[in-house]
């Protein structure tokens, strides 16, 4: 069944991913935002800035088309560092106590929107240490297959996707832990009376994974992010995304020359 698909000036959306940041942080476990959900952050963040308003001002506007900006999404992925729960990455301590955050997601169930506007439902309707799946309501239950959105986890350098290419494979492994080191904590506008905070791969992290995958839609986003970063008077910082790609690879210790002719495409196109 074809799911609803979701951007950050959704309310119902925007209360998952606020509900999940809160409950990670007073648990005290290291999580990024990765993927779609960074993007959109990342470009939300910007446009605010350089409309000098909100996001919820931005959706609302008949002047504003949303889908030309945030590329919606049905899904979330979260990279989580599990070490401050267990050393092991195998004790199963480690998912009981996401079990545990995704069931303290749901909570009481009914949340106020961030605009103030409207109350939102959160249930767990599929629990899971890989792949659970909520379902959410915008001023209505949330009992619809129509309104679910999935959570992809990931625990370590190990847990990479079967389906990636192995230049992929092996820029995740070496790199997954260190780019906590500069994750991004990004407070978004959404309304005049609140901003939604979450903790997001830092901006120029985030174009050397796209660089790597490589996709049709990652192409996409990283036209977006180089476009609304430069408009915001944010310009990213080519060289570093340059120094992460073309990093020696831990194994072989030399260049992947796949990874430096994309960067090499990139730098072609954002001319």
């Amino acid at each position: 069944m074809k799911r609803a698909l979701y951007s950050l000036d959704d309310e119902e959306f925007m209360t998952l991913l606020g509900r999940t940041d809160d409950v990670l942080r007073r648990r005290n476990i290291p999580y990024m935002f990765v993927g779609g959900v960074a993007t959109q952050a990342h470009i939300a963040n910007y446009l605010c800035k350089t409309k000098g308003t909100t996001l919820y001002d931005l959706a609302n506007s008949p002047e504003f088309r949303v889908p030309d900006h945030l590329r919606a999404t049905d899904d979330v992925d979260i990279t989580l560092d599990p070490r401050k729960i267990s050393k092991d990455p195998s004790d199963v301590k480690i998912y009981s106590e996401i079990i545990d955050v995704l069931k303290e997601i749901e909570g009481d169930d009914i949340y106020a929107s961030p605009s103030g506007n409207h109350v939102v439902a959160i249930k767990v309707e599929r629990l899971g240490k890989k792949r659970p799946v909520f379902r959410l309501g915008l001023d209505k239950e949330a009992d619809s297959p129509d309104s679910e959105v999935s959570f992809n986890l990931y625990y370590g350098p190990g847990d990479t996707n079967n389906r990636w290419p192995v230049e992929m494979v092996d820029f995740e492994r070496q790199n997954y832990f260190s780019f906590f080191d500069t994750s991004k904590r990004i407070a978004i506008p959404f309304s005049h009376e609140r901003n939604v905070e979450i903790n997001v791969k830092g901006v120029e992290q985030l174009l050397a994974t796209k660089i790597a995958r490589a996709r049709e839609k990652d192409w996409t986003d990283m036209l977006l992010l180089h476009r609304h970063a430069n408009e915001s008077g944010e310009p990213l910082d080519i060289e570093r995304i340059g120094e992460i790609l073309c990093a020696a690879d831990s194994r072989y210790h030399v260049s992947n020359e796949t990874l430096i002719n994309r960067f090499d495409k990139f730098k072609y196109l954002i001319k």
